[in-house]
């Protein structure tokens, strides 16, 4: 008697999410220059180490004045610029002629505006006065002690300025996982290389590469024929084990035929099969497993199931890595167009063009025919998630979608 072994279970795109998280345990923290710290997460908080500014300056080129001096013509008896330092009390009747951001010579100053002045030489006239001071002072951004950046954040333009400002040069950050990726497939030839009858270029490393690149992160990548052995051979380090990876990517063998290996190959390695098949589409095959801290990934062949699983499941794992709190990759947005899933029995991730209108998104559904085909892919920077069997979703209808342009 012959005994079926049962489909794997399908999990849905939220299980398999969580179960990327869950696995995908904080990586290392290290320091790195600020010169290479853009995009990356920062780890530790991150404080003022004084009060900023750190002394009161002015805060518009003129006269530094005394508050209680109401005399309308000064003496200018001296000359301030940025980065000047020379203290001094102000006598009734005297003037310091003042650039922007230049530290204040004493205590209860007024800035008269340059534009509300007009000079004789050594004297100034006041030709009008208000009650501004014009003085930016000592600790009115930030009080030394105060939180300015919380961990873990994503390290933005704005957000390395407040670091070079605070003199904090090499921040604590979430070190960049290493990355191995296998293609698989005997199919497969490079892009500069005319396909033979049968064949097809390779466009999954190339989508890969770029994806992870946008994240600042590098990889390896290898070609392996469609043979267990040529591949296990491949992916074993000289000790006998698994690539010294915290991510290993697989394109292809992902489904159940008979060339499709990777199961058997990520078994051999080591590894714990964690998800078997997702319950959406395109990227049903999805494995995900786990050796250790390390994650690898069977990726469907298909490029835009490759596209898909990249940009949830793989950038999933990349946030796990670097310590992010997981959330929902999703966001509401209003179809512009109609959408006509076919009544689709499954959750269909489709690919879009998203822009922003009037405070809304606007997302375009873009045409495509299967999981291979790539047309769509030229402008889309979005994926609409669709519920198993909606059908027809009118224009104007809300949607969650998830971008697909690399976080900032």
């Amino acid at each position: 008697m012959t005994t079926s072994t049962p489909a794997p279970h399908a999990t849905t795109l939220d299980e398999v999410l969580a179960i990327i998280h869950g696995a995908g345990g904080p990586l290392a923290a290290a320091p790195v220059p600020l010169a290479q710290a853009l995009g990356r997460v920062l780890r530790e908080a991150v404080v003022a180490p004084e009060d900023q500014p750190p002394f009161a300056r002015s805060g518009v080129d003129g006269f530094a004045v005394r508050v209680d001096d109401t005399a309308t013509e000064f003496q200018i008896v001296d000359f301030l610029r940025a980065g000047d330092w020379r203290p001094r009390p102000l006598a009734p009747g005297e003037a310091v002629r003042i650039g922007t951001g230049a530290a204040l010579p004493a205590d209860g100053l007024q800035v008269v505006m340059i534009e509300d002045t007009a000079m004789d030489g050594e004297r100034v006239r006041v030709l009008q006065r208000d009650t501004v001071r014009h003085v930016r002072e000592r600790g009115e951004d930030a009080r030394r002690g105060q939180p300015l950046l919380a961990a873990p954040c994503r390290l933005s333009a704005g957000a390395l300025g407040l670091l070079a400002s605070l003199g904090v040069v090499a921040p604590s950050v979430a070190r960049l996982p290493r990355v191995v990726h296998v293609a698989t497939g005997n199919e497969i030839v490079p892009p500069e290389q005319t396909p033979a009858h049968g064949q097809i270029r390779d466009s999954n490393s190339t989508l890969i590469r770029a994806f992870l690149a946008a994240r600042g992160v590098p990889v390896a990548q290898h070609r392996a024929p469609e043979e267990f052995a040529a591949a296990a051979a491949l992916l074993r380090d000289p000790a006998g084990g698994a690539p010294a990876a915290d991510l290993l990517l697989l394109s292809g063998g992902a489904s159940v035929g008979e060339h499709d290996f990777t199961r058997r190959l990520l078994a051999d390695l080591g590894f714990e099969i964690l998800v078997s098949k997702a319950a959406s589409r395109p990227g049903k095959p999805l494995i995900v497993a786990r050796r250790g801290a390390a994650l690898a990934f069977g990726l469907p062949g298909n490029p835009l199931a490759h596209y898909v699983c990249l940009h949830l499941f793989v950038q999933a794992a990349l946030d796990a890595f670097a310590g992010l709190p997981a959330k929902s990759p999703f966001h509401p947005g209003v179809l512009a167009a109609e959408l006509d899933n076919e009544g689709a029995a499954r959750e269909t991730l489709w690919p879009a063009h998203a822009a922003a209108t009037d405070g809304t998104v606007a997302l375009e559904p873009l045409r495509w025919i299967s999981s291979g085909d790539l047309s769509s892919l030229g402008r889309a920077n979005a994926l609409i998630r669709v519920p198993g069997g909606a059908g027809r979703l009118a224009r104007g209808t809300t949607v969650p979608f998830v971008s697909t342009v690399p976080p900032a």
